[in-house]
């Protein structure tokens, strides 16, 4: 057993490497959209959580998880973020402020998607 102590951990430094690689990766208002996608909208567009599992019954899997998604233009992101869609209600600029719903808007469409 305690030889495995030492796989498990290079294991989590391994994969925390990969973790700084890919957030390396983003700009820096990716970066700050992924810091606020991941303090703000996970909470409901995470993994196994309940605005994913609603979008995975009205579309499907592979455009349930937010994060994956390739479909979404930046305009729209913000047009559904104010205003609210189907169970999602309006985000207010005083719970989500502009800055941050661009940054969303930025981590969600990198890489030209």
């Amino acid at each position: 057993m305690r030889a495995l102590g030492p796989l498990v951990m290079s294991g989590l430094l391994l994969a925390g490497g990969v973790a700084v690689a890919d957030e390396a990766s983003l700009s820096a208002q990716e970066q700050q959209g992924k810091h606020a996608y991941d303090h703000i909208c996970v909470y409901c567009h995470g993994p196994g959580v309940w605005g994913t599992n609603r979008l995975a019954k009205r579309l499907d899997k592979e455009h349930a998880l937010l994060e994956n998604r390739t479909d979404l233009p930046a305009p729209a992101i913000r047009a559904i973020v104010r205003s609210g869609v189907g169970s999602m209600p309006p985000m207010r600029r005083t719970e989500l402020s502009d800055s941050d719903l661009e940054a969303i808007a930025a981590y969600l469409t990198r890489h030209g998607r």
